[in-house]
């Protein structure tokens, strides 16, 4: 998949579920082959543990102490790589309003930075190893206000536990899956242009637009493009 990729500068999230720490493994290693310089290297490893749970329901196979383990790891050799993701759209799809989805990221924003320090990493370093990904509406100026209210709360976590230049949360917005339409699926391509509009002023730093027909099935070049 990564063939013809420069991976010091395109950065790379994984999204490997219960199997990120053989995902990040495999990543480690394909970085070493290619001798990529480990102060170039962005992106993020993927792992959630809460966020798996939260969504499938069942127990992590990857638990917290693997998640601190790698986020070690990304601190003390890839200054630019990250190893948690905060996936707070799981609460969006089962139904969350915005300040639902706020807290609960809030939450697990907070049980991730504790796991982190007790396994060693100083407060600040455990900021940095977080990305949050949130659900970007057709809602444009409710997106845009859910972000930087996220933004603030993260903010004010990090003033509370004494590092406030730690603060800056790295936003990755995602097209809500819970609004698009198997029915005229043309039309969530107006959804999806709004959501991606709103994220983009709410100041993600990164957005995915899901393909407009992905309601009915894998969805083809034309969607995908």
């Amino acid at each position: 998949v990564l063939d013809g990729v420069y991976l010091d500068l395109a950065g790379v999230v994984l999204e490997a579920g219960d199997g990120a720490v053989e995902a990040a493994a495999a990543w480690f290693d394909l970085l070493a082959a290619h001798r990529a310089p480990a102060a170039d290297v962005s992106g993020s490893l993927g792992l959630d543990p809460l966020g798996w749970r939260a969504r499938t329901g069942a127990e992590p196979r990857v638990g917290l102490a693997d998640a601190a383990s790698l986020a070690g790891r990304c601190a003390a050799g890839y200054p630019r790589l990250r190893a948690i993701t905060v996936d707070a759209t799981v609460y969006h799809d089962a139904g969350g309003g915005d300040a639902q989805e706020l807290g609960c990221a809030a939450a697990a924003g907070v049980a991730y930075l504790r796991a982190l320090t007790d396994a060693g990493l100083d407060v600040a370093a455990a900021f940095g190893q977080l990305e949050f990904r949130y659900a970007a509406t057709a809602d444009q100026f409710a997106t845009i206000a859910k972000l930087r209210a996220a933004r603030r709360v993260w903010s004010r976590v990090a003033q509370l536990c004494g590092v406030p230049d730690a603060g800056a949360q790295r936003q990755h917005a995602v097209t809500s899956a819970a609004m698009m339409t198997v029915r005229d699926p043309w039309v969530n391509m107006l959804r999806t242009t709004l959501a991606c509009f709103a994220a983009g002023i709410g100041g993600a730093d990164a957005v995915t637009v899901r393909p407009f027909d992905e309601r009915l099935g894998l969805p083809d070049g034309f969607a995908r493009r």
